[in-house]
Parts: structure tokens; C-alpha cells; sequence
């Protein structure tokens, strides 16, 4: 290696480039936006979404709103990356929960059912998917990967019998948000959704008896969050 190169070499020997070093502004301007997505976590998760103010964040951050804008131009730009960890580590849960098991039919029903309840749940999941941009690109964004991972695998063990993934695809995103919103506007239970989940498997090819049965198996809770997951926000209650 040459004298005053950047090029480091790893822990087996090879050569990579070494990462860019961050400025005093630049490291200053990350802990500034770090410290106000934390304070803007804390106050959504104590006082709910609507309650808290642009001056609300800034005041318990320690900064000046001047300098809130110069890192977010808004509410809305602070809690998407919030509200997208707390979406996401759900789906990370599920993952875990589903992992070992072997029928992809019932690796879709928990995954569904969790999903539903789980953003009912959470107030930055349920603002994520719903309100904080399109409902379908949101949903697809902090849980979607994983749904189509899960029906490409039953369409590749002969559980499913799908001729168009794709627009199958579509269709389950719309019939979740149809389902989430009715749930949340009080005019579906816990019991309809899992009917609606039993109506999924149908589609994907599962006989009415089996799916309806799936569907209304004891659902297993999810493992807690792991290190390094956002906490549970204020939740919405709605009847069983």
C-alpha cells in the first residue's frame, strides 16, 4: 500500500476503500437530527401524534425552530423515519414469529393477522400506512417485502396456486387497508378480520373448510422487540 493512500486493509487481507470522515458541521448536524427524532419518538409516544408541535420537539430538543428547519421541513419529515422503524420492527417481529414454520399457509394467516392488529396497535404504524403518504406504496414499504416472500413460497411448494403473483399482489395490499380501516372505523371486529384472512387463503388457493380453520387458530404472540427496536406507542383500543 502506498504511503498516504486511503485504501485500508480489512481483517482478511484485502483492500477497501476507507469511509469518508464527517466533518465538525456535518457530525454537529447528525446529532442535532438524531437528539429531535428521538425528543419528537418520546412526546408522540407520551402524548399521542396530534399534540405535538413543531415548538414542542424544538423546546425539548434544546434548539431553535430556525434550526428544526434547517434539517426537516415539517411535522410530517420527522416522524416518517420514526413511524417507518416502528412499521418495520413489526415486521421484523413477525418474521421471527413465522420462522419456523413449515406450512405457508399458516406462515400467511399469522403474518396477516399480526400485521392487522399489530397497526391497529400503534399509533406511528397506523399514521405510517394510512395518512403519512399513499396507503398501498406504505404498506408495501414497511411490510410488503416479506408478504410476497411468503407467497412466492407457497407457489413454490404447490401450496398455492396463483397464475398472476402480481396482481394478486395488489389485490392483497387493497383488501389489508380495506380490512385495517374498517377495523379502526369500529366496523369490523377481530373476528371479521380473521374471516378476512380466512377469505385471503381462499384466493390463494387453499380449500374454504382448511382456510377458514387457519384463520381461526389461537394466535401465537409475537417475540418481544429486539434490542435496537422503537418501543410500543399509545395504542388504539377497539373491541374484540
Amino acid at each position: 500500500m502506498m504511503e498516504g493512500s486511503d485504501e485500508h486493509v480489512g481483517t482478511d487481507g484485502g483492500a477497501f476503500d476507507a469511509p469518508p470522515v464527517m466533518g465538525r458541521v456535518e457530525r454537529r448536524r447528525a446529532q442535532t437530527r438524531q437528539r429531535l427524532l428521538k425528543v419528537a419518538e418520546e412526546m408522540v409516544r407520551a402524548r399521542g401524534i396530534e399534540a405535538v408541535t413543531i415548538d414542542d420537539i424544538a423546546e425539548g430538543a434544546d434548539i431553535a425552530r430556525r434550526s428544526f428547519y434547517n434539517l426537516f421541513q415539517s411535522k410530517h419529515d420527522v416522524l416518517v423515519p420514526i413511524a417507518r422503524a416502528h412499521t418495520r420492527s413489526l415486521n421484523r417481529r413477525i418474521d421471527r414469529l413465522i420462522a419456523g414454520i413449515a406450512d405457508p399457509a399458516e406462515v400467511i394467516s399469522l403474518g396477516l393477522r399480526h400485521t392487522l392488529r399489530g397497526i391497529a396497535g400503534d399509533a406511528l404504524c397506523r399514521w405510517f400506512v394510512l395518512h403519512s403518504g399513499l396507503p398501498l406504496d406504505r404498506l408495501r414499504e414497511g411490510v410488503g417485502e416479506s408478504g410476497t416472500r411468503d407467497i412466492e413460497r407457497g407457489v413454490r411448494e404447490g401450496r398455492f396456486s396463483i397464475p398472476n403473483v402480481a396482481v394478486l399482489e395488489k389485490l392483497l395490499s387493497g383488501a389489508v387497508i380495506g380490512m385495517l380501516s374498517a377495523y379502526l372505523a369500529g366496523a369490523l371486529t377481530l373476528a371479521d378480520v380473521d374471516d378476512g384472512v380466512g377469505y385471503v387463503l381462499r384466493v390463494l388457493g387453499v380449500p374454504a373448510d382448511e382456510a377458514r380453520e387457519i384463520a381461526r387458530r389461537p394466535l401465537p404472540p409475537l417475540p418481544k422487540a429486539a434490542r435496537g427496536d422503537p418501543p410500543p406507542v399509545v395504542k388504539h383500543r377497539r373491541r374484540r
